[in-house]
Parts: C-alpha cells; sequence; structure tokens
C-alpha cells in the first residue's frame, strides 16, 4: 500500500488576467498614500490662515480696543496745567528804594555876637577847608576884650608887687629879722595876686577865642546848600531853645558831596549776604540811561526787630558832582547766595483756611496724583515767590488750581505752554 504526502493547492493564476489588469493592482496603494499627503498640507495651509487671521484680524482689534479704553479713561481724568519749580540764579540781583545822601553835612552857626559884616559865599558854591565864608563886626566883644587885658595888666603889677615883698619878708626871715607869721602873710598874698593874674589872662584867651569867631570859615570840603546870612544882620550864639528868639542863628549849611552815601533796609533773609565790597548799581530817574555804580560798605550788625531788616550803609563815587543829595535812586545789590532759594510761580500759591500751601503732580504707580504740600513763603517778586523750604527743582505744581481739586485725584498734567515768539514784523509797504 502506498502511502502519498499531500501536495498543497496552489491558486491558480486566471487566464483571463490581462496586463492592465494587473498594473492597476500595482497601483493602488501608491493612490492611497497621495491622498494622507493632501490632507497633511490642507490642514497646514488652514493653521496658517488662522494664524494670519488672529495676528493681522484679532490682535489690531484688540490693541485698538485697549487704546481706546486708556484714551477714554485719560479722556474721563481732570486736566490740569504744572508748572515746575526752578532754582534761584546763585547770583540775585535785589532791588531796594534808597535817598542819597551828603557824605557829611554841617549847619555853621555864629560862635559870637555881631553883625554881618560881609558875606563871601552862596548855595552852590565850592568851598575848601579852611575858605572864608562870611566876616562879622563884635564891638562888644572888642571892647571886652580890651577891658579883659587892662584887668591882666593890672593883676600883673600887683602880682609882680606881692612876689618882690614876699622876697623881701622870706630873706628877712632868714636873717631872724622878722617873725615867720609875717613872711607867710606875704607869701599868701603873693599867691592871691598870682591866682587873679591866671583868671585874668583866661578871661583874656577866652575872649580872644570869641573875636576870631568873627571869621566864618569852611570846616571841610564840600558845596554850599543853605544860605541865611545878609550884610547887617544881629546874629548870636544859640542858647539852647532860644537859639532863634534874637538874631540869625545859622548862616550857612555845607555837604560834603563826593562821596555819597546811602542807607537801605535789607530784607532779614538776604542779611547773611551783606559783606563790605558788594556790589551796587543804582538809577536815578534824572539820568535813565545812566547806571551809577557804588559799594557796600558797613552794616549796622543788627536785624531791627520791628521791620526785620539790616540797616546797610553804600558808598557811592561822585567825582563830577551829576548826584545831588536828596535824590531818590533805586539801588539793585548784586548778591551771592551760598545756598539759592526756591522760585514758584505766584499763581500756583493756595491761600485759605489750611494755610499756604500748593497742589503737587505726584506720580504715584504709573499714575499722576494731586498732593497738597504746605509751604513758607520768602520774598515777593511779583509774578514769581521764593519758597523758603520743603519744595526742590523740577517739582511739578498746579497752576491756577480749582476749588474742588482734593488730596490724590488722579489727574492728566500737561505742561505750562511757553510763551509765543512774536513774529517778525513785515514790511506791507506798496513798492512803487
Amino acid at each position: 500500500m502506498s502511502t502519498s504526502s499531500p501536495v498543497p493547492k496552489k491558486n491558480p493564476t486566471p487566464a483571463s488576467a490581462s496586463p492592465a489588469t494587473t498594473a492597476r493592482s500595482q497601483a493602488a496603494p501608491r493612490e492611497k498614500t497621495g491622498g494622507y499627503g493632501f490632507l497633511i498640507f490642507l490642514a497646514i495651509g488652514l493653521l496658517a490662515l488662522a494664524g494670519l487671521l488672529y495676528f493681522f484680524g484679532i490682535v489690531p482689534r484688540f490693541a485698538a480696543k485697549a487704546d481706546l479704553d486708556h484714551e477714554q479713561a485719560i479722556n474721563n481724568q481732570r486736566i490740569v496745567i504744572y508748572a515746575t519749580a526752578r532754582l534761584a540764579a546763585p547770583k540775585i540781583e535785589l532791588p531796594l528804594p534808597g535817598t542819597l545822601e551828603a557824605f557829611q553835612q554841617a549847619s555853621i552857626y555864629a560862635r559870637t555876637n555881631g553883625y554881618v559884616k560881609r558875606w563871601l559865599v552862596d548855595i552852590g558854591d565850592l568851598v575848601h577847608e579852611g575858605d572864608l565864608l562870611a566876616e562879622l563886626d563884635t564891638p562888644d566883644v572888642d571892647k571886652q576884650l580890651s577891658q579883659a587885658k587892662a584887668t591882666a595888666e593890672q593883676a600883673k603889677a600887683a602880682r609882680d608887687i606881692a612876689q618882690i615883698a614876699a622876697d623881701r619878708w622870706n630873706l628877712m626871715v632868714k636873717q631872724h629879722a622878722v617873725a615867720q607869721e609875717d613872711a607867710d602873710e606875704k607869701n599868701a598874698t603873693f599867691s592871691e595876686a598870682k591866682a587873679t593874674l591866671d583868671a585874668d589872662e583866661a578871661n583874656v584867651g577866652q575872649l580872644t577865642v570869641l573875636e576870631n569867631f568873627k571869621r566864618i570859615v569852611a570846616p571841610f570840603t564840600g558845596t554850599i546848600t543853605y544860605r541865611n546870612i545878609e550884610v547887617g544882620n544881629l546874629v548870636s550864639i544859640p542858647n539852647g531853645s532860644n537859639a532863634t528868639s534874637t538874631g540869625t542863628t545859622e548862616l550857612y549849611r555845607i555837604a560834603q558831596t563826593d562821596p555819597l552815601r546811602l542807607y537801605v533796609n535789607v530784607p532779614e533773609a538776604n542779611a547773611p549776604s551783606i559783606q563790605p565790597g558788594v556790589e551796587a548799581d543804582l538809577l536815578v530817574p534824572a539820568y535813565p540811561e545812566r547806571v551809577f555804580h557804588g559799594e557796600v560798605v558797613r552794616s549796622a550788625g543788627s536785624v531791627d526787630i520791628t521791620s526785620r531788616t539790616l540797616l546797610t550803609e553804600i558808598r557811592v563815587p561822585n567825582p563830577d558832582g551829576t548826584l545831588l543829595p536828596g535824590t531818590f535812586a533805586e539801588v539793585r545789590l548784586n548778591l551771592v547766595d551760598g545756598a539759592p532759594a526756591i522760585l514758584i510761580p505766584a499763581n500756583t500759591l493756595i491761600v485759605n483756611a489750611s494755610g499756604t500751601q500748593v497742589a503737587m503732580v505726584v506720580n504715584d504707580d504709573g499714575q499722576d496724583k494731586i498732593h497738597f504740600l504746605p509751604v513758607k513763603v520768602g520774598r515777593d517778586f511779583g509774578t514769581e515767590v521764593e519758597i523758603i523750604q520743603d519744595l526742590k527743582e523740577g517739582d511739578r505744581l498746579v497752576t491756577n488750581p480749582p476749588s474742588d481739586l482734593t488730596e490724590g485725584t488722579v489727574v492728566t498734567a500737561k505742561p505750562l505752554p511757553k510763551p509765543a515768539t512774536p513774529a517778525a514784523p513785515t514790511n506791507t509797504a506798496m513798492k512803487p
């Protein structure tokens, strides 16, 4: 019995299968792979389009909305105009009023009784020290002087006789011819005669001085500013409250006009800057185009408790006599301030029941807010005022602050616009 192994069956290839059919069957997998690539490409394109739509469509809209909200928030805020505090210049010009005065001035009175014999100078005349101004006729003094001289001669003769007697009696005392008591009496008589002579000679000297006063001379070089003397006037020595009751007393008034002096009252805040040698410029109404120069020579060294000012003397050279005593002058002191003050516009001050304060614009977490700060005001310069403490350079201060402005208010701060520069004038004349 024969055993045969099973033979595997093979799928017969249909005879009718054509080559085209075979080609399609081989290409089918390739078509399936190309479809997936198209879908991936389409997805990438859609994603790119969505990104473009987001970045160029949605993002700008969000940004525009944010800008609109920010602008609306700004529009809803208070708008204030501010000016900045500035530091004053280290060298300041302090204007003060003053009156020019003669460096020295004297009223000339008669020192003897008599009548005006002649006068030689008048107002406006320049005289030098020792120049003769007037001459008096003094008959009474002349007679008194003659009488005093005669009395002095009598006293001198009496003294000589007493001296001879005293010497003789002293000699006899030494010779034991007379008693000592008698010699002492003669010596006393001599001493009395000597004292009488001294008194008479002193009287002669006094009357001689009075007679010399008949020549009225200038006490120093200066200008005659007042004359009250005429030939024949009776002049007499001033006697207290009755000085003008008889005759003419003040004959002349003389003033030294080179240099001149001027006194000004410097505010207490500037007192530390006052030192000898500080320059001063003077403006006089009579000479509007000219500036005169002087300098500080001394100060009182003490602040007046009533006016809170320091009395300061300024010396002004006047060699040509242009400036006249009594003239009003505006003095501008050129001071060097070691600690310059802070200056702010006057229209930033708020004065109410809380005192004097300013509305500052401060930055808090990126926002501008209002903060009220009390201040101490120094000098007032009109459009600007000096602040002594608390403020610093660059602080922003609200100008003309409204009354309803409150602490912490969020504001939109804008700087004070600069004044417009005036346009240059144009020539509108028609050309021929």
